[in-house]
């Protein structure tokens, strides 16, 4: 069965489409969703078998783990306990925007947080009251859908709810850094240019906020 397309962008069953594809997630299903940059697809991040299957439609290599999508940017305490000065800065700066952190934990694992300023996955993520572990909308390797039609011309048979808020702003990725000690190496380059990263640093955030 092909997925169903719920409206988002200007409709009048907005809060019903979100929680339709709330009580989606909670089922243990994939939905697509947009962001900023590009469209996304998602599972609850508490439940492995989700996440396991969301793997598996995307061919994604194991060892490559999925970002974790927050609501709100305090929502990042949830999964690192002191967060380094350093990323407190890039979050007043670039939160809620197109900037994937990734934490280094005390166990030496890994976590990354995305806080996205698309308001329809963060009152996705309110709505159902779970995080959401995502991954941009392709096959691994593939470019990422940037609207709803090609989600489903990607994975329509395979996924459950899509939720169309038209062409994704952006149309590339977020930028991902690591988050060290006292400063950040870039995983992915993204939306926000390097330049813009370490003026932040160095200058007040919030003067360089676009």
């Amino acid at each position: 069965m092909t997925a169903k397309i719920l409206i988002v962008k200007n409709s009048v069953l907005y809060q019903e489409n979100i929680r339709n594809a709330a009580q989606a997630l909670l089922s243990g299903k994939i939905v697509a969703f947009p962001t900023e940059t590009v469209y996304g697809l998602g599972v609850n991040a508490n439940d492995y078998t989700a996440i396991d299957n969301l793997y598996s439609l995307k061919q994604r290599p194991e060892n490559k783990k999925l970002s974790i999508m927050i609501a709100e940017p305090d929502d990042v305490t949830k999964y690192v306990k002191d967060v380094p000065p350093i990323a407190k800065k890039l979050i007043e700066s670039f939160w809620p925007g197109p900037l994937t952190m990734v934490f280094v934990l005390s166990d030496n694992n890994t976590v990354g947080i995305r806080n996205s300023s698309n308001h329809v996955v963060r009152d996705l993520i309110k709505c159902a009251n779970v995080d959401i572990a995502s991954s941009s909308a392709n096959i691994t390797g593939r470019p990422p859908a940037t609207d709803a039609q090609q989600v489903i011309s990607d994975f329509g048979d395979k996924i459950d709810i899509v939720l169309d808020d038209g062409q994704a702003e952006a149309g590339k990725p977020s930028t991902v850094v690591k988050i060290l000690d006292n400063t950040f190496e870039i995983i992915r380059h993204g939306v926000i240019e390097e330049e813009r990263l370490n003026r932040c640093l160095n200058e007040d955030c919030l003067s360089i906020r676009s």
